[in-house]
């Protein structure tokens, strides 16, 4: 019991609970441009195409790589004495206080242009909160933390989701929307004071030629440029890309249709509700939480081997629901993918944040987070058709073994890796 808890300890860390603490706060306004929002808006009977289209609001998600270079490189000028990554911080939470108050003044049925605008506002702002957010972590951790703070945020991150999901459905049976918006207001008024006050900043340790060479250039162009190049140049970089591509594919395959699969098999909401919402979240906090304690006895080599394999492998409890369409079947197969995939993703984390040089880790980190986000949207579109053509079980057999292109790049690389991990010892040991 006693190295169990000391096993925990690290997780105690000021700095690891100031990433959690963080991570909160970028979780919190996501599902106001999906799932709330949607749900928030046919509640006052706005048609779905207006609600299809307001969705494309969401979209600086997808293009924040293209400005992370800019918050690499300047600082708001009003609030630059708070610290390279705390002075955005604090500027994004600050817009995003405003603009949930700003939803809390207007009705759907009356202001749809304005809430247009309001929700590019806060996914712009959420987007960039992100950005600054994943480089603090990336800056402030030493190597040898990365794999608890990345822990930690998946739990805080998927903590706050809950709470802007199913929380404020749940109370929006009770409290009308405008007064929801203004306790989500304050609590984000909260976040930014507790962030000016209590979330600490260390001197920026970067290689300062290397910000005098990206600082000398003025256009968008180069300030992309200067941290690819950098990144490109390391050993093997194309095959970690490429890998980079690949770990989420059995994933980004089988979870497009997942839901539509429930409902073929006879499952209620609520049954899906309570499963995959409350026995999945447990199960995914599980998983991210003793990731950190595994990747500390094995190397992160090992660790991305098995998480890349058991992440494909855990699709075949897919077929336990499809012949034994049971509560217990599905909460078996829900509770295992979600576990392994908290504890691959928080892994995953881990071995991105490694790879980026601290110089530029807002702009490398957006970009790799952004190849990642890219695979999912681009082979998951591929999933209707293999259904169709070759029903459940096969698709499920299918994605099982989707792992193998992930697992051969992952074989190609193991030097890289091995290489990183030495490289960053020798770096926690000079400090």
């Amino acid at each position: 019991m006693t190295k169990l808890l000391q096993s925990f300890k690290p997780y105690f860390s000021p700095k690891i609970l100031a990433v959690g603490f963080l991570s909160f706060a970028s979780g919190l306004p996501i599902l106001m441009t999906l799932s709330t929002l949607t749900y928030w808006l046919s509640k006052y009977g706005v048609d779905k195409k207006s609600i299809g289209l307001i969705s494309l609001a969401g979209l600086p998600y997808v293009f924040k790589f293209l400005w992370a270079p800019f918050l690499d490189a300047k600082l708001p000028f009003i609030l630059a004495k708070l610290g390279r990554r705390k002075s955005w911080i604090v500027l994004f939470q600050f817009c995003l206080t405003t603009v949930f108050f700003g939803l809390s003044l207007v009705n759907p049925n009356d202001h749809i242009g304005i809430i247009s605008i309001l929700i590019l506002l806060l996914a712009a702002s959420s987007a960039s909160q992100d950005i600054v957010i994943d480089a603090y972590r990336i800056d402030t951790l030493s190597n040898d933390e990365q794999s608890y703070g990345s822990s930690l945020s998946q739990v805080t991150y998927r903590m706050a989701m809950l709470i802007m999901g199913a929380a404020v459905l749940f109370a929006s049976d009770y409290i009308n929307w405008p007064t929801i918006f203004l306790l989500v207001t304050a609590l984000f008024a909260v976040i930014t004071l507790i962030t000016i006050f209590l979330i600490k900043e260390e001197a920026d340790h970067s290689d300062s030629s290397q910000h005098e060479k990206i600082s000398a250039h003025s256009t968008l162009a180069d300030y992309i440029l200067i941290p690819f190049k950098n990144f490109i140049t390391r050993p093997q970089a194309i095959l970690i890309l490429i890998f980079i591509l690949f770990f989420k594919m059995p994933d980004a395959i089988a979870g497009v249709l997942i839901s539509a699969f429930y409902n073929e098999m006879g499952y209620t909401g609520a049954q899906i509700g309570l499963i995959s919402k409350v026995y999945g979240l447990i199960a995914t906090l599980l998983g991210a939480f003793i990731s950190a304690n595994i990747i500390s006895r094995m190397s992160l080599y090992n660790a991305l081997i098995w998480s890349s394999t058991l992440m494909g492998l855990t699709n075949l409890g897919y077929i336990l629901v499809l012949h034994y369409p049971t509560a217990l079947s599905l909460t078996l197969a829900i509770s295992l993918e979600n576990f392994i995939g908290g504890f691959a993703s928080a892994v995953f984390i881990t071995y991105l944040s490694l790879l980026c040089n601290r110089a530029y880790s807002a702009t490398q980190y957006a970009m790799l987070s952004a190849i990642a986000a890219f695979s999912l949207r681009i082979f998951g579109s591929f999933s209707g058709f293999a259904v169709e053509d070759y029903g459940w079980q096969s698709f499920f057999i299918f994605t099982a073994f989707l792992f193998v292109p992930a697992l051969f790049v992952l074989t190609m690389i193991k030097t890289s890796i091995l290489q990183l991990q030495i490289s960053s010892a020798a770096k926690q040991d000079q400090t």
